[in-house]
């Protein structure tokens, strides 16, 4: 096998080959020997059948001192190598490598997703390196060990590995779900008096106006909302009785294909996580059965113990823009021999959502940018439908989320972009969300927002020694 990639770019997404190892080699029955490579990684490991090709022979003479004199016998007994099947891959090359440059210096993912099929448009994990790096060559080793020595891990595909908080984006299918189990209606108010207090502490909001519907609370980001609703949809079957609310809300959520692998053409996908009764009882063993909504509500606004991959928040996107179904993600668009791609990837998958109930969310998305949290991603003559989120994190800076999917109508892209240590949401995931939308469907940053561009191309937020 031999390898070459003329683009510096997706190394996460292409992967690497490496010397076929011995126990591949004695459960091959003959297909690999000594010397031979396979696929390691991303596509040369998921479709390694079908780049392989086959080996070819010669039978030949040789004379006294081991030179060719001729082939043996009938040269037709000989077989020539055939080589493998080539593919066509979804990237959009120009917006991975968009998405790159804008991620320099950054540590986090983004994940851009073609909602009416489930092409994965760039799959971006930084930092990245160039695969050049591991193809066949002499100082290959060398490379890979300071790949694998980097602390900031760059062979970790971060895009479909790293596990999150997702934050306040999760409040959208905290809305869907709340409003399909009949415990949240699109008008409800909750009021909002800067938190949520319960038990004489208040757990905090920022200064809004009151959300009147589901809409503006998502427009205005509002914790106390959320708080509520996923206290409604715990208690649902009464406050002393947690676990049936609590296990139908993490069944639902599967549904949006959280809390397990997607079953993508990703060589490594972590599931996420969410977190089911039998976990609390776990969590609080002294309190075994006795934990109640209260301990779990921060679930609603995308904290605790919820954790999404950027992969599965730019797929919640598409969901939401399709009102409701999903494709399964995927990096395969053709094989140029005409074989058909993997019936998974032209399934739809549907969520069981009223599709009533994403038009209140959908708004709401739409207003956050408008005129809420996610201005900074206004595309003029573009309508975008997103949400901020700054994910806490006890150990530094927050991370900065942002989802979205353009346009309103008729949507061409859905995006995910997590920044580690990034802050606010508006800070830099909105921002380079945006900045990948505009350039996807208008195939050019305009003038106006250049100033935007390079705030982020000047961004870094790496500290080298």
């Amino acid at each position: 096998n031999v390898r070459d990639y003329p683009q510096p770019s997706a190394a996460h997404t292409l992967g690497y080959i490496n010397e076929v190892d011995q126990a591949r080699i004695e459960a091959s029955n003959g297909a690999y020997v000594r010397g031979d490579y396979i696929g390691a990684s991303g596509l040369e490991l998921v479709y390694e059948q079908e780049l392989r090709g086959e080996k070819g022979f010669d039978y030949v003479l040789k004379d006294n001192l081991g030179r060719i004199v001729g082939f043996y016998q009938d040269e037709n007994r000989n077989k020539p190598a055939l080589g493998g099947t080539d593919f066509e891959t979804t990237l959009d090359i120009s917006l991975q490598q968009y998405g790159e440059l804008l991620m320099t210096g950054k540590v986090g993912a983004i994940v851009a997703i073609s909602p009416d099929s489930g092409q994965i448009l760039a799959m971006v994990s930084s930092p990245h390196y160039d695969p050049k790096m591991l193809t066949i060559r002499k100082d290959r080793g060398t490379l890979y060990q300071g790949l694998v020595q980097d602390t900031l891990k760059p062979l970790f595909n971060r895009a479909s590995m790293a596990k999150y908080p997702p934050g306040s984006i999760f409040k959208t299918v905290v809305a869907l779900l709340g409003m399909q189990m009949g415990v949240l209606q699109p008008n409800d108010k909750i009021t909002c008096d800067f938190g949520y207090y319960y038990n004489g502490r208040l757990y905090g909001c920022h200064d809004h106006p009151t959300p009147g519907n589901v809409a503006t609370a998502i427009q205005h980001s509002c914790n106390s909302y959320f708080f509520q609703v996923l206290r409604r949809i715990v208690d649902k079957h009464g406050y002393e009785n947690p676990e049936v609310g609590l296990d139908s809300f993490v069944m639902a959520l599967g549904q949006f294909g959280l809390g397990a692998p997607l079953g993508t053409d990703i060589s490594a996908e972590s599931p996420g996580f969410l977190p089911s009764s039998a976990f609390y009882d776990q969590l609080y063993p002294k309190e075994k059965g006795e934990w109640r909504s209260p301990y779990i509500m921060s679930i609603g606004i995308g904290q605790g113990e919820v954790e999404l991959t950027t992969l599965q928040m730019a797929n919640m996107a598409a969901t939401i823009a399709n009102r409701g179904c999903f494709y399964t993600p995927h990096l395969i668009r053709r094989f140029a021999d005409g074989k058909p791609i993997p019936e998974r990837f032209l399934k739809k998958n549907c969520t069981g959502i009223d599709a009533q109930y994403f038009q209140p969310v959908i708004d709401g998305m739409e207003l956050a940018v408008t005129s809420g949290t996610g201005g900074i991603a206004r595309i003029p003559g573009i309508s975008v439908c997103g949400k901020t989120g700054t994910s806490q994190n006890p150990h530094g800076e927050d991370h900065s989320v942002f989802f979205a999917f353009a346009p309103k109508d008729d949507p061409k892209i859905a995006i995910a972009v997590y920044v580690e240590n990034g802050g606010w949401g508006a800070t830099y995931g909105a921002p380079i969300a945006s900045l990948m939308i505009e350039k996807y469907l208008k195939g050019k940053i305009s003038p106006r927002r250049q100033w935007l561009e390079n705030r982020m191309l000047d961004a870094h937020l790496i500290s080298l020694p």
